[in-house]
Formats: C-alpha cells, sequence, structure tokens
C-alpha cells in the first residue's frame, strides 16, 4: 500500500483518480488535500487522507525530469539541518526539499490537529525517498510532540546524508522502512 502511495507521486494532481497506483488495495477513499509542483527547483508531491486507514500521507515524487536528475547529482555536502551538529546532506536533495518544506510542513501539522487519531506516513520513491527522510528529520525537530505518529516509507533511496545524520534518524523513535533493489 505504501509503495503505492509513493508511486502515486508521479501521476497525482489535485484528486485520487490515478491507474494502478490508486486502485491497489487500501488506498480507497483517499483524498488529495494538498498537492505541489514547483519549477525553479523542482519539487513534486501531494498529501493526502486515508479515512479508513486513518493516514495521513505525506508522498514525495522522485525523479521524472531532467531537472530531478541534476538536482540528484548536485552532491555538494551541506550542513543541514542546524540543530544536528555534523549532520551533512546531499545539498541537491536538500534544494528540492526545501522550496516546498514550509508549506508541507504547515499543512502536515494542521491535518495533523484537525486528525489527531491519524498516523503521518512519509512515502517517496529514489529522490522522493530522500525528500521523505529529509521530511520526517525536519518534522521530528520543529514538532517533537508528534513524532509518535509519524512513519517513513522509501523505495530505491540514495544515501541522504552522512553517519551523524543517518544516527538521527535512525534514533528517532518513529518507525522507518527502506526498501531497496540487491
Amino acid at each position: 500500500m505504501y509503495a503505492a502511495y509513493a508511486g502515486a507521486a508521479y501521476m497525482i494532481s489535485n484528486s485520487w483518480n490515478c491507474k494502478n497506483e490508486c486502485e491497489h488495495p487500501g488506498t480507497e477513499g483517499t483524498e488529495v488535500l494538498y498537492n505541489w509542483d514547483t519549477q525553479h527547483v523542482t519539487s513534486n508531491g501531494y498529501i493526502a487522507r486515508n479515512p479508513d486507514k486513518k493516514l495521513i500521507v505525506v508522498a514525495f515524487r522522485g525523479s521524472a525530469e531532467t531537472g530531478d536528475w541534476v538536482e540528484s547529482f548536485m552532491a555538494n555536502p551541506v550542513q543541514w539541518p542546524s540543530t544536528i551538529s555534523g549532520s551533512i546532506v546531499v545539498r541537491g536533495f536538500l534544494d528540492g526539499y526545501l522550496v516546498s518544506s514550509e508549506d508541507v510542513l504547515q499543512n502536515t501539522v494542521e491535518l495533523a490537529a484537525k486528525y489527531p487519531d491519524h498516523n503521518i506516513v512519509a512515502v517517496g520513491h529514489s529522490l522522493g525517498g530522500a525528500r521523505a527522510s529529509m521530511f520526517v528529520a525536519d518534522f521530528s525537530i520543529n514538532y517533537p510532540r508528534l513524532v509518535s505518529r509519524v512513519q517513513l516509507y522509501t523505495y530505491g533511496q540514495a544515501k541522504v546524508g552522512n553517519d551523524v545524520f543517518a544516527d538521527y534518524m535512525d534514533n528517532l523513535s518513529a518507525p522507518m522502512y527502506r526498501v531497496v533493489n540487491k
């Protein structure tokens, strides 16, 4: 089900009406509540609600356009987040995350308040998985009282940051699942 939500990020606009992923068992009744599609620095995704599963889904699209690939290869290390001393992440992943992060965080927090019985699930494939990981890190720093409701599912996600960033993520109380092909 979570892979379907990640895959849907490649085709979602304002409603849950894509083929295959939107028809996956468990996703029925999902409502898209917010989406973003930035142009200068490419970032795409959506926030949806599955009332039956009591989920708020925050999905980040992976590489689909030339700009996405360019950003993925911008491997210049940059210190982020500032609250984690020594944490270094990939600049290309971060630039695309930051261009939409304020609105994504705000919408997620508003939905979390509106639906206190829902878990928050961040998902993404490839580049989207990297940005979903950054979302979870950022969300946990800014809204620590909500971390117990957060889960992360990534598919084919590249390495986001150094060992300091990875240790921070590993020490969060949020369940995290990273699926890779070996």
